[in-house]
């Protein structure tokens, strides 16, 4: 009876156990709404820290867990909950505003609201409506930003410097896009044919991005690819209108011409993704000299390893051409004229390799992100005396480790980040070597309606043999006020070294030249803002309210300053500009955007305005930061050309844009407008003294207010079928005359039309 019992008793809890072990399985693909696979969703086990399979390039998926259901995320889409036993899995967009998917701020996948820091997202809608040759197109027409001499800055956070190092980070896929020389955005080296979204950040965000976010960030998503293949070919066409005034018709009555092609394909092939992108540009611009005529070729290649939650890839850019450049007018009426009618030209090759890692595992998500970037300028300038050739090389890598406890609501990120860069050139007086080694650390809280962020980073610098070591630091919050209204606080501080060619270029334009100034210490800041996020939603319409204001401040902030840095008695002199620490500074302002949406059966309307207004100022006017060869004491006060308020040089005070779009039926509409406040400190040599008789007009366009402008664009286009599509755009519709900066005019009216053919196999 008793072994009776026993067996009874083992043959039971053997049953429990065996039924306890009930496996599931999940074999299937998934998709969107289009029927487009979805590459590298994840499934993660309920309630547990960590990711179980991902899809690979199909949306395939086939694994067994003893889960009878499973959380399915991507970003971009609604998480949604799967049961064993679904073989097609359609994933919805996430289409609301405010719940918009952005991975700048904290170098992965979070909603908008929950920013602790003021974020801006260009849609890849505007960027294909708008059709840029250059990137640098969509980025100006964001509220806040501006690109001046392809530098970036952001809410006055820079002035005009022209070679100087950006302020703002600019990364392609998260991967640095700065020259290792001079540390300026290669904007006609970014795939424009390929582009899926822009992230920007407004603020110190040196934390995670380094040295170059001191002013803010501009993150540049390009396309993955797909299941079944995507073509789309666009050819342009169009010219620049004739100024108003006769005296700017440099080439009498001849219009100059633009014309463009891109070509973007992605598609599956033996279990590897291949994206392939084709540009050629022939752009005679608008400037006597300023032109570019260049062929830009990507391929990126990816393999996705579902099982082991692997991913790895390359990705590849090529671009040769020749262009010109423009710095200075002849004077106000020639105003399209380059000084003393001197052009240089410039022949351009640039290559960058890119292999990446990706790889989850438990709760940890491990990347690796390595960049070889050449950039080789071959300068004529018709003065062998003066070589303005350089070429440059840069070695970047970055280790990046995720720890997510999504039950415990808790995140953290760690990296090491290493940079070599090496120039040779005249322009730098020779080989100049750049190293810059980081580390850095981020941990991210939420509670029930709280969000708390906090992060350092380290940083090592060295300039030949020259180095320096600096941490910084971060913090962030953000409070759920109500269902649709997000308060929100942060605090980042920023740190910049120097870069090679603030430190050595030597080089001259016309009478004006540029010197080196390898004593300039590094720049540090640091930003403050509270905003409020507030999301409307009524009748079919969504809206998006966003409120923020601002502070920045800046110690030893470089800046081009002029002088006469070379003198023989009695008349043997050079004249021009250096980089130098122009002591501490300040700008304070407020921001307001309104981002809107309707969809309707057929009707598609969105767009966003916004508002910034600044104040900068130099703390420390009369504070004295160098002498030049004359025995002349220079400061902010003794350079200026307006010291009312102190205002920071070559900034606007208030700037205005906006956008909307109109889809109807087969047709599109849109319109965009851009407003700047007069620019009314710039360098006094500009008004007075030696420049302003080399280079006059630049008073007389002050007068002219030429600086303070409004700037309406218009486009409109119409679909003939599902893949041919046309796009008429007119930019600078009144053919305002305006100035974006000393002895420098803006574009006429310009006019384009463009076509495209799309060809995508998975609708």
């Amino acid at each position: 009876m008793g072994i009776r019992l026993v067996t009874q008793v083992v043959f039971v809890l053997m049953t429990l156990s065996l039924w306890g072990q009930d496996v599931f399985s999940y074999k299937g693909r998934v998709v969107n709404k289009e029927g487009e696979s979805i590459v590298g969703a994840q499934f993660t086990l309920e309630g547990m820290d960590r990711v179980f399979y991902l899809t690979d390039e199909n949306g395939s998926f086939d694994f067994q867990t003893d889960r009878q259901t499973m959380i399915l995320n991507q970003m971009g889409y609604k998480t949604q909950t799967v049961k064993s036993g679904e073989a097609l899995i359609i994933m919805e967009d996430e289409t609301s505003l405010l719940n918009a998917i952005v991975v700048t701020e904290n170098k992965r996948e979070t909603q908008l609201k929950n920013a602790t820091i003021s974020m801006e997202i260009i849609s890849p809608d505007l960027i294909s409506n708008t059709a840029p040759t250059n990137m640098e197109e969509s980025i100006g027409r964001i509220s806040g930003v501006q690109v001046v001499d392809n530098q970036p800055n952001i809410r006055s956070g820079s002035g005009w410097s022209y070679g100087a190092g950006s302020r703002v980070q600019v990364l392609v896929d998260g991967v640095p896009m700065l020259s290792g020389d001079a540390g300026q955005p290669l904007w006609t080296f970014v795939p424009t044919e390929g582009i899926e979204g822009v992230e920007i950040i407004k603020g110190a965000s040196s934390v995670i991005y380094g040295s170059s976010a001191l002013n803010g960030v501009i993150n540049i998503k390009t396309k993955k690819s797909k299941s079944k293949p995507f073509t789309q070919v666009s050819v342009s066409g169009g010219f620049y209108d004739l100024p108003k005034r006769e005296s700017l018709r440099y080439r009498g009555r001849k219009r100059n011409s633009l014309s463009n092609i891109t070509a973007y394909h992605t598609g599956l092939y033996n279990g590897i993704g291949v994206t392939a992108g084709l540009n050629m540009l022939n752009d005679e611009g608008y400037k006597m000299g300023d032109y570019d005529k260049r062929v830009r070729g990507t391929l990126g290649l990816r393999k996705v390893f579902g099982k082991k939650n692997l991913i790895v890839g390359l990705n590849s850019t090529y671009q040769s051409g020749t262009s010109g450049s423009f710095l200075l007018w002849e004077n106000y009426n020639l105003g399209y004229t380059a000084l003393d009618s001197s052009t240089t030209d410039n022949i351009v090759s640039r290559v960058s390799i890119d292999p990446y890692i990706k790889w989850q595992k438990g709760k940890f998500n491990h990347s690796l992100n390595t960049r070889y970037l050449v950039v080789n300028n071959e300068v004529d300038n018709g003065d062998s005396a003066n070589d303005q050739s350089n070429f440059s090389d840069l070695v970047y890598a970055e280790y990046q480790l995720q720890l997510a406890l999504p039950k415990k609501k808790f995140n953290a990120t760690a990296g090491l980040v290493a940079i070599n860069s090496v120039t040779r050139s005249p322009l730098y007086l020779g080989k100049q070597k750049a190293s810059n080694y980081a580390t850095y650390l981020q941990l991210e809280k939420v509670w029930n309606r709280l969000t708390a962020t906090g992060g350092a980073r380290y940083e090592y610098f060295k300039l030949n043999d020259r180095s320096e070591a600096k941490p910084v630091f971060r913090a962030g919050l953000n409070y759920k006020l109500a269902q649709y209204t997000f308060l929100r606080s942060s605090f980042g501080q920023g740190y910049r070294f120097p870069s090679i060619a603030e430190s050595f270029i030597s080089t001259s334009v016309g009478p004006i030249t540029i010197f080196p100034n390898n004593n300039l210490q590094s720049e540090t800041g640091s930003n403050i803002e509270f905003g409020v996020k507030q999301g409307l939603e009524f009748k079919g319409w969504q809206l998006m309210l966003d409120a923020a204001i601002f502070q920045m401040d800046y110690e030893n902030m470089m800046e081009f300053t002029f002088g006469i840095w070379e003198f023989t008695p009695p008349f043997d002199f050079k004249a021009g500009f250096r980089t130098l620490n122009t002591g501490k500074t300040r700008v304070q302002g407020s921001e307001f955007n309104i981002g809107f949406q309707k969809k309707l059966k057929d009707i598609d309307i969105q767009g966003f305005v916004g508002v910034t207004l600044t104040r900068s100022e130099s703390l420390s006017p009369n504070e004295i930061i160098a002498q030049d060869s004359t025995g002349q004491l220079i400061s902010y006060a003794s350079t200026s050309s307006d010291t009312f308020g102190y205002g920071l040089k070559y900034r606007p005070r208030n700037l205005a844009k906006a956008d909307v779009m109109f889809k109807y039926k087969k047709w599109r509409f849109g319109a965009g407008l851009v407003y700047q406040s007069q620019m009314k400190n710039v360098d006094l040599a500009f008004t007075e003294g030696i420049i302003a008789a080399v280079i006059p007009g630049v008073q007389e366009s002050i007068d002219k207010k030429l600086t303070e402008y409004m700037l309406i664009n218009a486009r409109i286009g119409y679909a003939f079928s599902n893949s041919l599509s046309t796009n008429f755009l007119v930019s600078n519709i009144s053919n305002k005359e305006y100035a974006i900066r000393p002895a420098d005019l803006g574009a006429p009216r310009s006019v384009r039309l463009q076509v495209t053919y799309t060809l995508d196999k998975s609708k």
